[in-house]
């Protein structure tokens, strides 16, 4: 399906705020999902973490954005709102599986079941890879068809927290 773009602003604007010009979708709205998996390599190590994953909750595209400090959230919203329904409707799945997984873990650390919790903890940034991959327009939003090196890189996590 073909986007009207003629509403939205240029392509070059459009990088600079960090919003993939194809997809019309923002790479910082996976500093939702970021935050989360990076505190999964200290779960039942500190009482704290336990409690800020445990606060975690799911918050949608527009949500985040609205709720966010994201210098451009406006644009990223606007942006959204001309994305290709398809590929919101793939995007939107693959954030309802990893909510899902997220709240799978918050049940296991509710029932100190931390091994578990931790298992599908290192998980998650395959998940978030995914919804990376449809953020930033890869051709497959499922990890068995790309290449073993496929995902968010260091530099690409750096990025979001820099």
């Amino acid at each position: 399906m073909q986007v009207d773009l003629s509403h939205i602003p240029d392509p070059e604007v459009l990088r600079a705020a960090n919003i993939s010009p194809d997809t019309l979708l923002a790479t910082d709205f996976l500093n939702h999902y970021n935050e989360v998996a990076m505190l999964m390599d200290f779960l039942g190590d500190d009482e704290e973490i336990d409690d800020e994953i445990l606060a975690w909750k799911p918050e949608g595209y527009v949500d985040h954005f609205a709720h966010s400090g994201f210098r451009d959230k406006e644009l990223a919203i606007e942006a959204y709102s001309y994305a290709d329904p398809q590929l919101i409707a793939r995007f939107s799945q693959a954030c309802r599986t990893l909510d899902e997984k997220i709240l799978e873990i918050q049940s296991d650390i509710k029932a100190q079941q931390i091994d578990s919790a931790r298992t599908a903890g290192k998980t998650l940034f395959d998940d978030i890879a995914v919804l990376n991959g449809l953020i930033v327009g890869s051709k497959s939003e499922s990890l068995e068809d790309q290449p073993c090196d496929a995902g968010i890189s260091q530099s690409d996590i750096d990025n979001l927290f820099g």
